[in-house]
C-alpha cells in the first residue's frame, strides 16, 4: 500500500516540509522539499519569549503547509520543533496557539531527540560506523560521538548560525577581532565537555550550513561528480574553505555559486563553529551527509514497520533500492555474477592475474547492476548505466567508490574509461585503472554469455593452451548468439591481460 509521510521541521532559521512516499514493495522516496525562512529565533524578545510576529509567520507558513499536504494526501503529517520553540519562555502557548489554528499538534524535541535523529540518518545511510557528527541550526549545534552505529554521547550547544551572528557580528562582513572573539568563545565552550576529545575519526556534517558549505567546496575545486552526500574532504580542505567564506564580503557571498542566498548573513559564523570543532577533535576528515534530522525521522517511522532499529547494511539497502527503481531483473543477474566468479577464479588459477582484496566486491557490485542504463535505452545503455550510477548518493559509498563501481558497470572500453577518469588525475593510479580495466571486461563478456537473457551458458572454465587461454562454456541449448557476441567482445578482456582467448562451447543439447 503506497504512503506519504509529510515532516514538518520547525527549525531556529527556516521551516521545511518534505514529503517522502514509500510505495508497495517498499521503496522510499523524497517526493518533495519546500521550505520559509523564518528566522524563529529572531523573533525571540529581551525576556526570551517569541514575539506575536514570530508566532503569526510560523501559524502561516503552517497553514500553507498544510494545504499542500492536503493536496498531495499524505496520510501521515510529522510536525516537529527544535531549539528556537524549545527554548523559549512561552513554548506552551506557541504549541496552544499552532493547535488552535492549524489543527497542528507539534512535538517539541528535546535536545537529545534533536541530536539522536542527526546521528540516525547518518548511521542508516552512509559508510561511517564510527565518528563525531554536527548539525549546526540557527539557535543550537547538535554534536554526537557514535562507536560501531551507536551512539555513545550527545550534547547540544545553546548557540546557532542565528544567534552567534547577532553576538559577534555588527556589520555584513566578520572583522579579524570579530572572529577571534568568537574562536575564544567556540574554544571554551568545548573545553566544557569533556568527551569532546580526538579519537582520529571523521566529523560528518548534516544540516544546512555544512549542506553549503560543501556546495561552496564542490564549486572552488571544480568536483566534476553530482551530489554531497557522503562527499569527504580532507581537514586541510575543511580549513581552506572556512576561510575562504569567512574573509569574503557579502557581496562576493551572494555571487559564489552552491551558498544559498537566505544564508549570505549567517554562513560566516556557522561555518566557523564547524571548522573549529574540527580543529579542536584533530578529524582527518569531514563527510557531508544530506541526510539528517527529517531523514532520521522518516527512517523510525519507516524501520518501525519493519521491526528494525536501523538498517543492518546501508550499501546493500541501496544496492536492493536501486534494482527496484530501475526494474533489475535478479534472476539474470545473479547469473552473470556466476559466470563472473567463475571467470575471475579460473584466471588467478592459471596464474593470468593476481587479484587484489578489493576486486571481488567491486566485481560483484557491478554484476548486479550490470549495463542498467538499457531501462533508459538499450543502445546507449553503457552511457546511461555511466550517468545513473555518478548520479546516485548510493548510500554506504564513498565518492571514490561510487565512480569505480560506474565505471566497471557500464564497461565499454578502455578508452572510454580512460575518458570518464580525467577528471580524476588523483584517484586514479595505473595500477588501479588496470584493476578497472579487467573487471570491465569481464563483466562485459559475461553480458555477451547472456545475451538472450536465457542463462543458456550455464558454467565456464577457464584452461590454458599453447596460443593463450579457452574458455570453454557448458551450456543447456544453443548459444549460437552468445557466441557471436561474445567472440566480439572478448578483445576487450585479451587487451587487459595481454593473452589471446579461445571461447569454444563445451558441450550443447
Amino acid at each position: 500500500m503506497e504512503k506519504k509521510l509529510a515532516v514538518i521541521d520547525i527549525g531556529s532559521n527556516s521551516i521545511r516540509n518534505v514529503i517522502f512516499e514509500v510505495n508497495e514493495e517498499g521503496q522510499y522516496f523524497e517526493r518533495l522539499n519546500v521550505k520559509e525562512v523564518a528566522r524563529l529565533s529572531s523573533h525571540i524578545s529581551d525576556s526570551n519569549e517569541m514575539t506575536d510576529e514570530g508566532i503569526a509567520a510560523l501559524i502561516d507558513t503552517l497553514r500553507h503547509f498544510k494545504e499542500l499536504n492536503d493536496y498531495h494526501t499524505v496520510t501521515d503529517v510529522v510536525p516537529v520543533a527544535t531549539a528556537a520553540i524549545r527554548n523559549a519562555n512561552n513554548s506552551d502557548e506557541i504549541l496552544q496557539q499552532v493547535k488552535l489554528s492549524t489543527d497542528m499538534t507539534i512535538r517539541l524535541l528535546s535536545d537529545y531527540e534533536e541530536a539522536y535523529y542527526g546521528y540516525s540518518a547518518i548511521v542508516n545511510s552512509t559508510y561511517v560506523e564510527d565518528g563525531y557528527s554536527v548539525d549546526i541550526g540557527g539557535g543550537s549545534m547538535e554534536v554526537t560521538y557514535f562507536q560501531n552505529r551507536e551512539l555513545v554521547f550527545y550534547h547540544s550547544f545553546p548557540f546557532g548560525a542565528v544567534t552567534l551572528t547577532k553576538e559577534f557580528m555588527k556589520d555584513d562582513t566578520m572583522t579579524k577581532d570579530e572572529r577571534k572573539a568568537l574562536i575564544s568563545y567556540l574554544k571554551k565552550a568545548f573545553k566544557e565537555i569533556e568527551w569532546l576529545e580526538p579519537h582520529g575519526v571523521p566529523l560528518v556534517g548534516v544540516g544546512g550550513t555544512a549542506r553549503n558549505l560543501v556546495r561552496v567546496e564542490q564549486t572552488l575545486s571544480h568536483f566534476p561528480l553530482e551530489g554531497i552526500h557522503q562527499y569527504t574532504i580532507s581537514a586541510d580542505q575543511l580549513e581552506e574553505v572556512v576561510d575562504e567564506l569567512v574573509g569574503m564580503s557579502s557581496k562576493q557571498l551572494g555571487r559564489l555559486d552552491g551558498l544559498s542566498k537566505d544564508r549570505v548573513d549567517i554562513i560566516a559564523p556557522a561555518v566557523t563553529a564547524i571548522g573549529e570543532l574540527a580543529k579542536y577533535l584533530k578529524v582527518p576528515e569531514f563527510t557531508m551527509s544530506n541526510n539528517g534530522l527529517r531523514e532520521g525521522l522518516f527512517y523510525e517511522n519507516y524501520l518501525h514497520e519493519h521491526d528494525k532499529v536501523r538498517f543492518a547494511d546501508v550499501k546493500e539497502e541501496s544496492f536492493r533500492h536501486f534494482e527496484k527503481q530501475y526494474d533489475v531483473n535478479p534472476t539474470r543477474h545473479q547469473h552473470l555474477i556466476r559466470l563472473a566468479r567463475q571467470l575471475y577464479t579460473g584466471l588467478i588459477e592459471e596464474k593470468v592475474i593476481k587479484p587484489k582484496p578489493f576486486e571481488p566486491g567491486l566485481l560483484e557490485g557491478a554484476c548486479r547492476l550490470a549495463y542498467v542504463g538499457e531501462y533508459i535505452d538499450h543502445n546507449n545503455k553503457s552511457d546511461h548505466t555511466f550517468h545513473l550510477i555518478t548520479t546516485n548518493d548510493f548510500k554506504g559509498l564513498n565518492n571514490e567508490d561510487r565512480l569505480a563501481l560506474a565505471l566497471v558497470t557500464s564497461f565499454k572500453s578502455k578508452r572510454v574509461l580512460e575518458q570518464h577518469i580525467e577528471a580524476f588525475p588523483k584517484w586514479f593510479d595505473q595500477k588501479l585503472l588496470k584493476s578497472l580495466e579487467l573487471l570491465g571486461s569481464i563483466v562485459k563478456l559475461v553480458d555477451a554469455f547472456d545475451l538472450t537473457e536465457r542463462q543458456i551458458v550455464t558454467d565456464l572454465h577457464v584452461s590454458r593452451s599453447k596460443d593463450g587461454l579457452i574458455l570453454s562454456l557448458d551450456t543447456n541449448g544453443s548459444a549460437r548468439f552468445e557466441l557471436q557476441r561474445s567472440t566480439r567482445h572478448k578483445k576487450h578482456l585479451e587487451r587487459a591481460i595481454d593473452q589471446s582467448i579461445e571461447i569454444v562451447i563445451s558441450e550443447e543439447e
